[in-house]
């Protein structure tokens, strides 16, 4: 903006003339401030471009350009008595203290200082009477180069890498092989509650595990099952195979299934019935004077003989040829008063001088009575007396 006393150009961030000191007024400030746009140099840039060294105001402390005859803010005048030593400004190179001027150089603030490597000269200043409407010329000057900000950590290329892990030496110890003597384990047979929670698990370690009221701490012990006998039933290994033994008693182990073919004679447990599948026995035929009357035959070839509790034989339900339902509801072999029986529980079917049955989705399944000796896996149900046992691996 200009000066109203002397006509002199300045800056619009100035409050006060740079070349007579007058004090520039606020309104006169924004009015140029919407003629001509604000320098968006930084003050160390321009103080750069000045010249020269900065001088500091001796009133306000304020940094002003080496061609400054007046402080920029306060307006005090800038002599060389009263001038502050130089600050150091960052980027402008500091005089050493046995420079010399060069021959014929004017003794003035802006020799003390020799110009930066490369940099123009700074422009003249016109002079007062060059009237109102006088501009000063401006230089284009570089960007600084921005200075990378410091950082804590080294750069990636800079840390070290972490040391590799140990090899293993004379001095590494091997690991420890498993203990002599101490056998492992080959499968775990877990007793279920009847709410189908497990109850107890027994792991499997010797070739041959018994299963009873009175066998030995590490084995299979039931102790509070009436129906079990002292040794009721035998585990063995026969190499990875694991097989039961029934032991001989009159309640047996029954193995659960989803379908299977049936011999004459063999047990089933259903729910709280048990069962005994069977062929009709063949009645010789004996010669008479006339043919015997009676109901009408549907062809029932074979029949469900129901074993009660303490060795006796309940109710008999035949089996005609083709599809038997068992169940507790309507069906041809009905157990209605018996809550552990599904509605349709099971199928028999009595076809080509065969007995096959199969489970039907049934709540607690259908089991049959081994003969003997029987294999089982992972997974496998078995039945001894009122436990449920369920085969597990290790």
């Amino acid at each position: 903006m200009d000066c109203p006393k002397c006509g002199a150009y300045n800056e619009t961030e100035v409050g006060s003339c740079l070349s007579c000191g007058a004090p520039l007024a606020a309104e006169d400030a924004a009015a140029a401030t919407m003629m001509k746009p604000a320098s968006r140099a930084a003050p160390a840039q321009r103080l750069q471009q000045s010249g020269g060294p900065p001088r500091q105001c001796p009133n306000c402390m304020t940094l002003n350009a080496a061609s400054f005859k007046f402080c920029a803010r306060c307006g005090t005048p800038l002599t060389a008595s009263g001038a502050a030593p130089p600050p150091k400004v960052a980027g402008w190179p500091v005089a050493k203290p046995d420079a010399k001027p060069a021959a014929g150089a004017a003794k003035s603030p802006q020799a003390a200082s020799p110009a930066p490597s490369g940099a123009k000269p700074p422009a003249s200043r016109p002079a007062a009477a060059a009237g109102p409407g006088a501009r000063m010329p401006t230089t284009p000057s570089a960007p600084p180069t921005p200075v990378p900000a410091a950082t804590g950590k080294p750069p990636a290329a800079a840390r070290p890498a972490p040391p590799p892990p140990p090899k293993p030496g004379p001095g590494t110890r091997p690991p420890t092989p498993p203990k002599a003597g101490v056998p492992r384990a080959r499968a775990r047979i877990s007793a279920i509650a009847r709410d189908g929670s497990r109850s107890a698990d027994y792991v499997l370690t010797q070739p041959e595990t018994r299963v009873g009221r009175a066998v030995g701490d590490g084995e299979v012990k039931l102790e509070k099952d009436q129906f079990i006998a002292a040794t009721h039933a035998v585990f063995k290994f026969d190499g990875d195979q694991l097989t039961v033994q029934d032991g001989g008693t009159d309640n047996g182990v029954f193995l659960w299934f989803k379908e299977r073919q049936l011999q004459s004679g063999d047990e089933l447990r259903i729910g709280r019935q048990r069962l005994r599948i069977e062929w009709l026995p063949e009645e010789p035929e004996m010669p008479a004077e006339q043919p015997l009357w009676g109901s009408p035959d549907p062809g029932y070839v074979a029949r469900a003989v129901q074993l009660l509790e303490g060795g006796g034989e309940g109710d008999v339900f035949p089996l005609k040829h083709g599809e038997n339902l068992v169940g507790r509801g309507g069906g041809d072999v009905s157990f209605p008063q018996d809550g552990y029986v599904s509605s349709r529980h099971c199928l028999v079917t009595v076809a080509d001088g065969q007995i096959g049955v199969k489970d039907l989705g049934s709540a607690n399944g259908t089991f049959v009575k081994i003969n003997g000796s029987a294999a089982v896996a992972a997974g496998d149900l078995l039945l001894v007396g009122e436990q449920i046992l369920r085969v597990d691996p290790a």
